[in-house]
């Protein structure tokens, strides 16, 4: 089941896009219309992918995405521009989104980039230039342990429980857990012990 956010400031768009990605392995949890919330509500809510009106951000910064590509990685961001060549688009994946349509994508063809952004595949129109390609190609997923991913390795390391460490940093466990796994997923741990290990090897966390 793929967990889905819906941010776009006007409300028939949200419910459109309610209608067009009606799937049974579909998941609404919320709709949002103010970029100020998105952290806070992805944070609480942990969507697999955000589905993200380029209204949404109307000065064309995306500083909302930045903020969440640095807190929240392993959360998926799918954009829908005004069209195929819209100029915001190559800084909209600079900021993290690693998808972006046309708003007029029809429903299936919508609802199945939902699913390859879900998978961690990367989707552009056709009519994306090399350029676009070739710089996005030659980004990694590797990046830096986020502040909270560094606090719940940390409490790993100490020997805490996901409950413990939930208590102790005020979010979900369900919070923890996702941290966790995107830690272990930079580090290429297949356990709690080698993710923190392995941070420690490389520099990243010191206890």
């Amino acid at each position: 089941m793929i967990r889905l956010l819906i941010a776009s400031p006007f409300p028939a768009m949200r419910a459109g896009l309610r209608a067009l990605l009606n799937r049974p392995d579909f998941q609404f949890l919320d709709d949002i219309a103010d970029s100020d919330d998105l952290l806070d509500l992805a944070d609480t809510l942990t969507p697999h992918v955000i589905v993200y009106d380029f209204a949404f951000d109307p000065d064309g910064n995306f500083e909302s995405l930045a903020q969440l590509r640095r807190a929240l990685p392993m959360v998926r961001v799918l954009g829908l521009s005004d069209s195929a060549t819209d100029p915001r688009i190559m800084r909209a994946m600079q900021a993290g989104m690693r998808g972006c349509l046309p708003k007029t994508t029809p429903g299936e063809e919508l609802a199945s980039a939902v699913r390859q952004v879900a998978e961690g595949l990367m989707v552009l129109p056709p009519t994306a230039t090399d350029a676009i390609l070739q710089r996005l190609g030659s980004e990694t997923e590797s990046e830096s342990l986020t502040a909270r991913e560094i606090q719940v390795l940390r409490a790993v390391a100490a020997g805490q429980t996901n409950k413990a460490i939930a208590l102790k940093l005020g979010i979900s466990e369900h919070t923890v857990k996702f941290h966790l796994g995107s830690a272990m997923s930079k580090l290429g741990a297949a356990s709690r012990a080698e993710a923190v290990a392995t941070a420690i090897r490389k520099g990243l966390l010191s206890l």
